[in-house]
């Protein structure tokens, strides 16, 4: 089973994207096609090598690490958590919004828009325009997001995992009812 999985020419494409910290959906064709394909030979090879492979309920693969992400990693979770409070404060839909064909703009993110979420982003090391532009080039070097046009670009399904933690989040610092001490 693995031994013709290594014959086959997505083997190296995969891993080498995968082990860069890309997700791999089905907007990139054929390695997405192999990895579905063949996911428990793809995982045990991977195992075999140290890399734990993730396919997510929402048709994605990435490989997990337990290793601590990094200023990178902590840049993209503060853009998608202001993200979604901003979308939710306008009453937005925040799938139909996050998946809008058309695409964002880095120009109309609400990034900027609130004196709160500017110092969020500049702790994070997100000091302006220029370098939330930045972190937009991330997303798509990673894989969660994808150009749509010359200054706008579209979010791909491998951002579920952001909006999953930001609902984590929230659901954690939700009040939790008083438990009754049956007094």
């Amino acid at each position: 089973m693995i031994d013709e999985l290594l014959s086959t020419h997505h083997v190296r494409e995969v891993f080498d994207r995968l082990r860069s910290g890309r997700h791999i959906c089905v907007d990139d064709g054929p390695i997405f096609l192999a990895l579905r394909a063949d996911y428990s030979s793809y995982r045990e090879l991977f195992r075999a090598l140290g890399f734990d492979l993730v396919q997510h309920d929402r048709g994605f693969y990435y490989f997990r690490s337990d290793a601590d992400l990094g200023k990178e990693a902590t840049k993209l979770a503060v853009f998608f958590f202001i993200l979604v409070e901003a979308w939710g404060d306008a009453g937005l839909d925040i799938e139909a919004t996050a998946f809008d064909p058309s695409g964002h703009a880095v120009t109309e993110l609400p990034h900027m828009s609130r004196e709160s979420w500017r110092r969020c982003l500049a702790e994070a090391g997100v000091d302006g325009p220029e370098k939330l532009e930045e972190v937009v080039r991330s997303l798509e070097r990673y894989g969660f997001a994808e150009p749509a046009d010359i200054d706008r670009f579209r979010f791909r399904v491998p951002v579920w995992r952001f909006f999953d933690l930001c609902r984590e989040v929230w659901q954690d610092a939700e009040p939790k009812p008083a438990e009754d001490d049956g007094s």
